[in-house]
């Protein structure tokens, strides 16, 4: 047994996925270069070519990859010739196991697998794996063990140019042990941890401190990396397990994606701050032209042209024009700190404060590579803060905006309120210990399985939560959507349009589950609702009770499963309907038809009608006020 320390390293690696930007984006023009418009990959900027070697390396996963552009990164040599990588910078190669987590085999051979990674250039390739939470879990894990045994076998014999990272995927913390144990006796001497993103905090720094133990027990470990971390509470224990092997690395893109996904706290800094940019949108001529001179103001102020009172005075203005009063708060701070004065960043340097200006890819990816910058010196540094105070100016006096008129009568004027959304992929339990409980009585984690409901609410009646409580990730946003209209005495009924169930209530006490109608076709869906009675349910609670409003938020695959109901909602003046084009028709709108195309634009609209519905009521500011304490990463 060996307990000597040997002071290994901590490398950070960034998922690939074509975060870019044009290097000569024209900020007071608008205007992309000719160049990036013509070919986004050879005339775009990088991360490493904005802000310097910030990072250890990136992560390509071959599920990703379309035809085009493995056919580019070909014609380059490689990963490293396509996205023009620093000397040093290490190349992970893996499958991307959650993109095909639903098939019960991998699109893949060992075989293939290997070829991609020459094909890549990889310094470090993983082989090929099956999360065990979707399907199996056994012969998942059994797959995953094979898989690997046969990959290292081709890879001795053929000699391939690169470091074969033995995949480890488990359940339970005793699989992942049992799977590092069988893959070092057969010959590996470095690993990749996989199946990662949907555990809790407590289990990764459980697994973390009993690998920690077992690879001091082994002794000769080389290197450990762990896919996708995005709880960046487990650091200080990767750090310390680096103590043990020549290399520990991680990788995840956590700080860089806030930069666009987080409402407020999306520019931090290095001081332990995060700053919200300043949202400047598009919402037609009069508003854009109102855009336009925000934007020259804000520019004027950060040469110093004019004062804080006048900027002040210019984004009150324009915020009651698009309606975003809420965000005003965390303005006021964002403008009198000026942080982005005090960053030495590239990004900073040359953007000023177009860096914390929420505007399109160009602001916004920026944004996301000074984050990734500040990460890295904190990170360097020793010092693993995973939580960021978010600053604001309680004292801001909040004056209602005029913003859409008949979205604000239709919420004010309501008593009864129907909203109807759709089941979110993310469900909040404890993954691990659902699928132990599933494994050891021989089942799948359930899905369009409904038929085996009763023998799944047996096995799993310790798990068995309100809908309501059950749904995670965007459905946060609605719950607090019914939340703010019930705090002011209006009666809101939530019901879900989940892929399992069919239509149920926000208080039906449900499985944990993994369906999705995404990705189905539309015959498929309305043979599914059909089958299930969605519309004939959605139909019945229409009719039950007189709704002053109906508000239905949904993606294109949930609305097909109620499309009659939908066309009629259309030609209602009660109605608010978020969905995206084209998803429904219908003759003589008389709806509120609000077009959103994806997830993050269904997330906006949502938080825009919570929004008004706060600012409508006075008194609401107090019992909603954000704290200026802390938020995770």
């Amino acid at each position: 047994m060996s307990s000597s320390k040997r002071n290994g390293s901590l490398k950070f690696i960034i998922p690939d996925w074509d975060d870019v930007v044009d290097p000569k984006f024209d900020f007071v023009g608008e205007r992309e270069s000719e160049g990036y418009r013509r070919d986004r990959f050879t005339y775009g900027a990088r991360l490493w070519e904005l802000v310097g070697h910030v990072v250890d390396g990136v992560l390509v996963s071959i599920s990703t990859l379309s035809e085009s552009k493995l056919a580019q990164i070909k014609r380059a040599g490689g990963v490293r010739g396509f996205m023009r990588l620093p000397d040093g910078m290490q190349i992970i190669g893996d499958c991307g196991a959650w993109q095909y987590r639903d098939r019960e085999l991998p699109p893949y051979t060992v075989q293939e697998v290997l070829e991609y990674y020459r094909v890549l250039g990889v310094d470090f390739g993983v082989t090929l794996d099956h999360i065990p939470f979707f399907g199996d879990p056994e012969r998942r894990i059994g797959f995953t063990r094979r898989a690997a045994k046969e990959m290292f076998d081709l890879w001795r014999r053929e000699g391939y140019g690169f470091e074969l990272l033995g995949s480890i995927q488990g359940v339970s913390i005793e699989d992942y042990v049992e799977s590092l144990r069988e893959l070092h006796g057969y010959g590996f001497r470095s690993f990749a941890v996989g199946g990662l993103a949907k555990r809790d905090t407590e289990f990764l720094k459980r697994l973390v401190e009993v690998l920690t133990a077992e690879v001091r027990s082994l002794g000769d470990i080389k290197k450990v990396h762990f896919l996708g971390v995005t709880r960046l509470g487990v650091l200080p224990l990767l750090s310390k397990l680096s103590d043990y092997i020549a290399e520990v690395s991680f990788d995840s893109s956590s700080v860089l994606r806030l930069a666009w996904t987080r409402e407020h706290g999306n520019y931090l800094t290095a001081d332990g701050k995060a700053y919200t940019a300043i949202r400047v949108v598009d919402k037609g001529p009069e508003v854009e032209k109102a855009a336009r001179l925000l934007l020259k103001k804000l520019r004027e102020y950060d040469r110093g042209v004019v004062s804080f009172d006048d900027v002040w005075g210019a984004v009150r203005d324009y915020v009651k024009l698009v309606g975003h009063e809420r965000y005003l708060p965390y303005y006021v701070a964002t403008l009198r700190d000026m942080p982005w004065k005090r960053c030495d960043c590239a990004v900073c340097r040359s953007a000023g404060v177009d860096v914390v200006i929420f505007r399109g890819n160009n602001r916004n990816r920026r944004r996301g590579f000074h984050n990734v910058y500040v990460f890295s010196k904190l990170l360097r540094s020793g010092r693993f803060e995973a939580r960021f105070a978010v600053p604001r100016d309680g004292g801001v006096k909040i004056d209602e905006a005029s913003g859409d008129k008949k979205l604000e009568s239709l919420l004010k004027s309501a008593r009864t309120v129907l909203i109807v959304t759709y089941c979110t992929e993310e469900k909040r339990v404890p993954w691990g210990e659902v699928v132990s409980v599933l494994r050891e009585r021989g089942l799948t984690v359930p899905s369009h399985d409904i038929e085996k409901e009763a023998l799944y609410r047996e096995v799993l009646r310790n798990y068995i939560k309100p809908a309501r409580e059950m749904y995670g990730g965007s459905f946060a946003v609605v719950r607090s959507l019914a939340d703010v209209l019930r705090r002011v005495d209006k009666e809101v009924d939530v019901y879900i349009i989940s892929a399992r169930y069919g239509l149920i209530g926000e208080n039906e006490p449900i499985v944990p589950y993994e369906a999705t109608l995404k990705g189905k076709l539309k015959g498929w869906i309305r043979q599914w609702s059909a089958r299930l009675g969605v519309e004939n349910k959605l139909l019945k609670v229409l009719s039950s009770k007189k709704y002053d409003l109906v508000i239905v938020a949904l993606p294109r695959e949930y609305a097909y499963a109620v499309e009659g109901v939908l066309r009629r909602l259309l030609r209602m003046e009660n109605a608010i309907l978020i969905l995206p084009k084209r998803a429904i028709t219908a003759d003589g709108v008389r709806a509120r038809y609000i077009l959103a195309g994806n997830l993050k634009s269904r997330i906006r609209q949502i938080a825009l009608l919570r929004e008004i519905a706060i600012k409508t009521y006075t008194g609401l500011e107090s019992w909603l006020e954000v704290s200026d304490g802390t938020k995770d990463i």
